[in-house]
């Protein structure tokens, strides 16, 4: 962004009453035409036949037969199918494709049964074939990674490649294929052009070599139907691990932050008070876990070391930005509660619950400007399942939350780090990534589940290893810049809140893949978590011999976001806790990278992508710039502590979109989002939340309809989803195109206590020029008692932006703002 501006206000209309809400007690369709959807798969099983009989592979490769199996929609085919049919499956695909390989290159079983099912022949009538699409063959462009696709060969390069092959479970077959590369390799090379196979590693289900060939060996490589895929390898972050110990002498002395900065409570194994980055910014540090009154080992300074990790990002943000610069400047006061033992456990005489509550109280009442409190602790033992209710130390943490909303603090949580349970061997980290993140086993756990907090999952950095980057078998998992962390804990939670809220960069596993002397089988071990180019730096708690130490988890991804937030409660002293969470949530975006498994590639999987986006990386990654800033081409509408009266409407205004905004070519976002803290009942099955909110916006319709049609909905609708009654109505008398279809859909986000909807606005988009925008939010009632609970404070955040910035939005909101600001003044003025 260009020029930084001050976020605007966000006008609101009126209040209308709603009425309280009630409380009371091998699938798919058979093919009609089997003659000519049998006839045409026989057609494509010649095509794919015929060249495998006819070409000649320049590499003297066995020209194995591997194909696709394109599944229809609504249909699934099995893998118990698959073998039947004198098949062997390689991969599934997130479009229901089905990579296969057949040693039978005639694929007589599957032609035999295939002519039985059309009825050229008699026999069985294999229904299940109707749902199969069509078979076709692996083209060259299927076989080039990521990597290489945003950074081709050129034509006078020698490229060092990851080249893999399709593991066909037969690892001498395989070492014959890698063996035959390496020949022809070795065979075709000269001075000017030395290419080689440098490294290679069979495993069970991997088989992947380092290769260094010219343009037009890489052209050939890509027609074998062998080659599963052939990428650039990772890069590294950092030329030399020394950098992760430069002596003391070379930093400047560290400055505190202003005494009224926000602070950060860091409840977690404790810190080294003594660190030479810390000493200058620490508030206080204590213990909290000892039931018998002893200095437990150390007293508040921390043994484990994880403590230490996590608040040096609190209070630094990016530490390797800070190397690099040579400055550390500190945004944020450190305070820590050290509630674990030497050995990293909790104190087995006192509940979790009380430890956590009298570390809080006894922080946030003796320090006002303590509002962010860190907490990269979580039970793996308690992995969230759908259904279950609320786990007992994120319902602490809701009710703290919620008792202490007049002091505004904000609790930030890490994820949890998932392991891949299922895996047979741990290489299937890397063969099955990222689809196992959404297994079962690696959802949230506790008290990540924690509806009021900000949870936040885990970014990779893209990067390899630095230490031995050319090594082949030490393979990071994930590749590109912005795909998730092949640890990372996964949504959805509580009722089927979208957790985790947002993600950072917190690093990488790096396998190890090596053979053990005079054993066939492979040992494949996960390198620590001290993996220089792949990991998190940040600072050591053996300061004397090295300041700054690497590590990779969700724990090191949660604290850059408690930074976060922190610097804004600093910028913005009178936000509520709902601000600070709408603001970081509303700057975050997708990263620019996502596995092709998670992305949006037909309207009609778009639904289902979108939820796995969400159950993966939430609503993204913040940006402080864009949380703490407008700009000329990027606004921010924001309304604060605001009281609702449960059970009813609030209305607001979304300036009229100027007309260059839609004429000028680029990318157009408009953004609702909405935080609010309702009260919590973990003992509730029905709801965990006792109030629920919801939004949604409207455009092309006069503002005076949309009042009376939910004035009428107030006192004749359903009580129980009295808005959704009402845009039915709507859209039948004036057209479904008066509702701006956000993303996620108001089914989904309204689960959760943050909740924001997107829509990027085309060209083609109608009635966004018809006049001002209108956002309706509600307010729900659902166990809630009315004689206790009769107003329920939020924050909304409203945000448009252009990709052009040339765009210049800013000053033409804020001027239809403060005319209509004039406008309502003169008319209350009138009413005197």
């Amino acid at each position: 962004m260009g020029s930084h501006f001050e976020h605007l206000k966000l006008p609101r209309i009126i209040n209308i009453e709603l009425p309280r809400r009630v409380t009371g007690g091998f699938g798919g369709t058979k093919r009609t035409n089997v003659n000519e959807h049998g006839k045409q798969l026989l057609d494509q099983i010649s095509t794919l036949v015929d060249p495998v009989k006819q070409k000649t592979s320049p590499f003297r490769l066995d020209p194995k037969l591997i194909f696709k199996i394109k599944v229809a929609k609504k249909q699934s085919f099995p893998d118990d199918l698959v073998t039947q049919i004198g098949l062997n499956v390689l991969a599934r695909e997130p479009n229901k494709a089905i990579v296969v390989f057949s040693c039978d290159k005639e694929l007589a079983e599957f032609k035999k049964r295939l002519e039985s099912y059309s009825q050229i022949k008699d026999g069985p009538k294999y229904e299940y074939f109707g749902a199969i699409d069509e078979l076709v063959p692996l083209e060259p462009e299927d076989r080039i990674g990521r990597l290489l696709e945003l950074k081709p060969v050129q034509p006078d390069e020698i490229a060092a490649l990851d080249l893999e092959l399709w593991h066909t479970g037969d690892r001498k077959e395989m070492r014959k294929y890698l063996d035959d590369i390496a020949d022809v390799l070795e065979s075709l090379t000269s001075d000017a052009t030395p290419m080689r196979m440098s490294d290679s590693y069979i495993g069970e289900y991997l088989c992947i070599a380092r290769i260094k060939v010219t343009y037009e060996v890489l052209e050939l490589l890509l027609l074998e139907k062998i080659v599963k895929e052939i990428d650039r390898p990772p890069q590294p972050g950092f030329e030399r691990t020394g950098d992760y110990n430069l002596p003391i002498s070379s930093f400047p002395e560290v400055v505190p932050p202003p005494e009224d900065n926000c602070g950060i409570l860091v409840i977690d194994s404790g810190v080294l008070r003594g660190h030479p980055l810390i000493a200058p910014v620490l508030g206080e540090a204590e213990v909290f876990p000892d039931a018998k009154r002893k200095i437990i080992e150390g007293g508040p300074d921390d043994v484990v070391g994880h403590g230490t990790s996590v608040a040096g990002l609190a209070i630094y943000g990016n530490i390797e930005n800070c190397i690099k610069q040579g400055s550390f400047d500190p945004t944020a006061w450190l305070f820590s509660a050290r509630v674990t033992d030497e050995n990293g456990k909790y104190d087995e005489d006192i509940l979790v619950e009380t430890q956590l509550d009298q570390a809080i109280r006894a922080f946030v009442e003796q320090y006002p400007n303590c509002k962010v409190i860190n907490i990269s602790l979580g039970n793996a033992d308690q992995i969230y399942r759908t259904g279950l209710k609320q786990f007992r130390l994120a319902a602490k943490i809701d009710e703290i939350a919620y008792q202490y909303q007049h002091k505004n603090i904000l609790f930030v949580i890490s994820a949890g780090n998932a392991f891949y349970e299922e895996a047979q061997s741990n290489e299937q980290l890397r063969t099955d990534y990222p689809n196992y993140l959404l297994n079962k086993s690696a959802r949230i756990i506790d008290p990540a589940t924690s509806a009021i907090a900000l949870t936040v999952g885990s970014l990779s950095f893209g990067r390899g290893s630095i230490t031995e980057p050319s090594d082949v078998r030490r393979q990071a998992i994930a590749n590109l810049s912005g795909y998730p962390s092949p640890f990372t804990r996964t949504g959805f939670g509580v009722d089927g809140m979208v957790k985790p809220d947002v993600v950072d960069f917190g690093g990488d596993f790096v396998l190890d893949l090596t053979y053990r002397k005079g054993i066939d089988l492979p040992k494949v071990n996960i390198l620590p978590d001290s993996v220089a180019g792949v990991s998190v730096i940040t600072l050591s708690k053996d300061f004397n011999s090295s300041l700054f130490h690497i590590c990779s988890g969700t724990s090191f991804a949660a604290p850059c976001i408690a930074n976060l937030a922190a610097q804004l409660v600093t910028k913005y002293p009178q936000a509520s806790s709902n601000l600070v969470r709408a603001l970081i949530v509303n700057s975050a975006l997708l990263p620019k990278e996502i596995p092709p498994e998670f992305q949006c590639k037909d309207k009609k999987s778009q639904s289902e992508q979108i939820k796995k986006q969400l159950a993966i990386y939430g609503y993204g990654q913040p940006n402080l710039q864009r949380a703490m800033y407008s700009a000329e081409n990027y606004v921010v509408l924001s309304e604060d502590n605001i009281l609702i009266k449960v059970g009813y409407f609030h209305i607001y205004e979304i300036p009229q979109l100027p007309p260059d905004f839609i004429k000028t070519k680029g990318t157009r976002i408009l953004s609702i989002c909405l935080a609010f803290d309702p009260p919590t009942r973990p003992t509730r099955g029905d709801s965990y939340l006792g109030v629920t909110m919801e939004f949604d916006l409207f455009k092309g319709i006069d503002r005076q309809t949309l009042m009376n049609a939910y004035e009428a909905a107030s006192k004749t609708s359903s009580a129980d989803e009295p808005t959704e009654n009402t845009k039915k109505k709507l859209t039948e008398k004036y057209g479904a195109g008066i509702v701006v279809k956000l993303s996620p859909g108001s089914t989904v986000r309204k689960k959760g206590t943050v909740q924001r909807g997107q829509v990027e606005i085309t060209p083609r988009a109608t009635k966004y020029n018809d006049g001002p925008m209108t956002l309706i939010v509600s307010c729900n009632r659902k166990w809630a008692n009315p004689d206790e609970i009769e107003m329920q404070r939020y924050a909304l955040v409203a945000s448009i932006s252009h990709s052009d910035p040339q765009v210049n939005l800013y000053n033409r909101m804020k001027l239809q703002i403060n005319q209509r600001s004039d406008r309502e003044q003169e008319r209350q003025r009138g009413r005197v």
